[in-house]
């Protein structure tokens, strides 16, 4: 699976992580934070994943709240496609070559059980 797929904030066709990341900061001029408010209009995740964003008190620390949030965006997936991977079905052909098997075994046994007492 693509790794890219991972990273919060980073598939958008409009906004990039960094000036994302340099809005958040405040270090954007009046031109390009208006840009960035009107991108953001348009898509809902990326609105309330910024409004999120904002609400972190120290702006220095964002990098690492993203980072932490990718890193637990990738454990979450992760386990999630792990689930799904085991709860796929058994392929049709396993389930009666088994049943197959399991009635020759008893077939086996029960041929044995008589010739022994016969």
């Amino acid at each position: 699976m693509n790794s890219d797929l991972f990273n919060i904030l980073s598939q958008s066709k409009n906004i990039d992580q960094q000036k994302l990341l340099d809005y958040l900061q405040g270090k954007l001029s009046p031109e390009e934070t208006h840009e960035i408010e009107k991108l953001l209009i348009d898509d809902d995740f990326e609105s309330d994943a910024t409004e999120g964003l904002l609400e972190v008190k120290d702006k220095q620390q964002l990098p690492v709240v993203m980072n932490e949030l990718n890193k637990q965006l990738v454990l979450k997936l992760s386990k999630r496609r792990k689930k799904t991977l085991l709860k796929k079905p058994l392929p049709n052909i396993l389930i009666p070559a088994i049943t197959t098997i399991i009635i020759l075994l008893l077939i086996m046994m029960f041929y044995l059980l008589l010739r022994k007492y016969i």
